[in-house]
């Protein structure tokens, strides 16, 4: 697979075989913008393929991203009440992020959270729906 320029789209990255696992290797391989180059690495979608309610956040955070898993940090904990008070069982919940790498400032030696821009939402999103 090609690098592309920022700007660009994960389009070019998907699998003719598109399942969860042969997306998520895609994801590990894109190149769409520029998010990939700091991030500690691609955190992609988890929970069962066939779930019932898909929740999306907006992107993967600090610990996400050195854990390789969505919402696993403050969010997640904020996330997992929610879902208990929902009674719902996390490990039947699909959860992903609208963006696959982590975009921070280091500030004080912390990575600080950044809100991803519009084009790295685009960037992120191939265009394909399932049928």
């Amino acid at each position: 697979m090609n690098d592309q320029k920022s700007g660009s789209t994960a389009a070019s990255y998907l699998p003719a075989d598109r399942t969860l696992p042969t997306l998520k290797n895609a994801a590990c391989e894109c190149r769409g913008c520029e998010l990939y180059v700091d991030a500690t690495q691609t955190v992609f979608g988890q929970g069962p393929g066939k779930a019932k309610i898909m929740l999306v956040g907006e992107q993967p955070g600090d610990e996400e991203d050195r854990r390789g898993e969505p919402f696993v940090g403050p969010a997640g904990n904020v996330l997992n009440r929610a879902l208990k008070d929902a009674g719902l069982d996390r490990r039947a919940v699909y959860l992903t992020n609208a963006v696959k790498h982590f975009r921070f400032v280091v500030q004080a030696k912390r990575r600080k959270h950044q809100a991803p821009s519009p084009s790295h939402i685009t960037a992120c999103d191939p265009g394909w729906r399932p049928k």
